[in-house]
């Protein structure tokens, strides 16, 4: 075994600690790159493994509003050589992988954290290429047009000048060579270090209500205007007007667009982009409309009986074109949401509430179900924290978000088979394609 990473026996003392022989936990670091550019790395910054070049660019990020613009399609390559071109990208990489503020609070990495790093850094100096967390992609339909829109799983892996885009390649650890170490050495196992393993559960938590606000298509000004602005007869009028198809089309296209910011949101979820590709694009479709019905506790006005619909409040009332069946399921939403309101969950509570019902190790057709219960323990072992942080963790509130669960999870069932009949009677409605991905059963079979 490299001497560099296990010091021998007699550097327990301070002055061989000293020794050149010994290589404390910040050299072990750095030998792996920064996570975000690829990078020589300086250390953990922010609760992750970076440079300092991204190490400062996230500082000042945090610092005030920043209002980043991507110059493309949001889905710039974000490595040495490309990092300052698109900042909106390179700080939604941040974000993804897990910075926060809040991380660098926490102290020391525990004994387990630094031997996934250690494990990391041998196969580094090993000359071995561990799968590292990055952005390759998954393509699903394009909800406007014929071409794919492209969901990010990210699957960077290392070489000597930085990280290699690297679609479809798997991210599973690489097997050491062997003769990379003494035949008398037993080889360490590859462990590839996540950035979800650093972050304790305050700090995870903090990163999925980031995720959540910045995903968030309404904020609690918008709302506020939104509710000071009346809705015109003549937008009611027009809406009671519409036939049947015409209210489809249009239920369609605001979910579409609701489901573009729930995958945003499932791609900064720390560990959701570790996933294997398939299981990613499994609990998205199998979550994205339960999602979406707890994002409506947000766009709902009780004392009008109204949702945001576009740019307006609108009333229920208007969509009056709809069958006994839709009815009644439009109905039991809007129960629900008044029932989620009711129980007035916070912010972080409702983002981390979000993220139990995408990471659901029993979704159907799952392959990797070790590591999505592992997430899934995580979330919600920080939902817990929060809600004893409000001091709402008792046996009540469990069972009212378990029952929520079961009703999200019903009306998920309910709006597929609505659907399906809608799409026997009116089979040329064309839908958006991202739609049609997720909510459809011929949609299960396309690539």
């Amino acid at each position: 075994m490299d001497d560099n990473l296990q010091p021998p026996k007699a550097a327990v003392n301070k002055a061989a600690a000293s020794s050149s022989t010994y290589t404390p936990a910040k050299t072990q670091i750095e030998v792996i790159p920064c996570k975000i550019c690829g990078d020589k790395s300086s250390g953990v910054h922010y609760g992750v493994i970076t440079c300092e070049g991204c190490k400062g660019f996230f500082r000042r990020s945090q610092s005030g509003p920043v209002n980043y613009q991507c110059p493309r399609n949001k889905q710039c390559v974000i490595d040495r050589v490309n990092r300052n071109r698109c900042q909106y990208c390179r700080l939604q990489k941040c974000l993804a992988l897990g910075m926060s503020r809040d991380a660098v609070k926490f102290g020391r990495m525990s004994k387990k954290q630094r031997e996934k790093v250690e494990g990391e850094a041998q196969l580094i100096k090993a000359g071995v290429q561990p799968g590292v967390n990055g952005y390759a992609h998954t393509e699903l339909p394009s909800p406007n047009n014929n071409s794919h829109f492209t969901y990010n799983t990210d699957n960077y892996v290392y070489s000597p000048n930085g990280y290699v885009y690297g679609a479809g390649e798997s991210t599973s650890p690489v097997s050491p060579p062997a003769n990379a170490y003494s035949p008398t050495a037993t080889p360490p196992t590859p462990v590839v270090l996540r950035t979800v393993d650093l972050l304790d559960n305050v700090a995870f938590g903090k990163a999925i209500l980031e995720a959540h606000q910045r995903t968030s298509p309404y904020s609690v000004e918008t709302i506020a205007q939104l509710k000071a602005t009346p809705v015109s007869s003549e937008l009611i009028t027009l809406y009671q007007n519409m036939t049947h198809r015409q209210v489809w089309a249009e239920v369609a296209d605001k979910l579409t667009f609701a489901v573009q910011q729930i995958i945003e949101f499932a791609k900064m979820v720390p560990g959701f982009m570790d996933l294997s590709q398939d299981d990613q694009i499994m609990l998205l479709k199998a979550g994205s409309f339960e999602l979406a019905l707890l994002r409506c506790t947000t766009a709902y006005d009780g004392t009008t009986d109204s949702v945001i619909f576009g740019d307006r409040f609108v009333p229920l009332k208007a969509f009056s074109n709809l069958t006994e069946e839709e009815v009644l399921l439009q109905n039991q939403i809007f129960d629900l949401v008044k029932t989620i309101q009711h129980i007035s969950l916070t912010e972080g509570e409702i983002a981390l509430f979000s993220a139990t019902l995408l990471v659901r190790p029993d979704r159907p057709g799952l392959k990797d179900l070790t590591d999505i219960q592992k997430l899934y323990e995580k979330i919600t072992s920080a939902l817990k924290l929060e809600l004893g942080k409000n001091n709402r963790e008792d046996e009540n509130m469990i069972t009212k978000l378990n029952q929520i669960t079961w009703i999200v999870r019903n009306l998920n069932t309910q709006h597929i088979n609505v659907l399906n009949k809608f799409k026997q009677a009116e089979p040329d409605v064309e839908f958006p394609a991202l739609h049609k991905e997720l909510f459809s059963v011929e949609g299960q079979d396309n690539s």
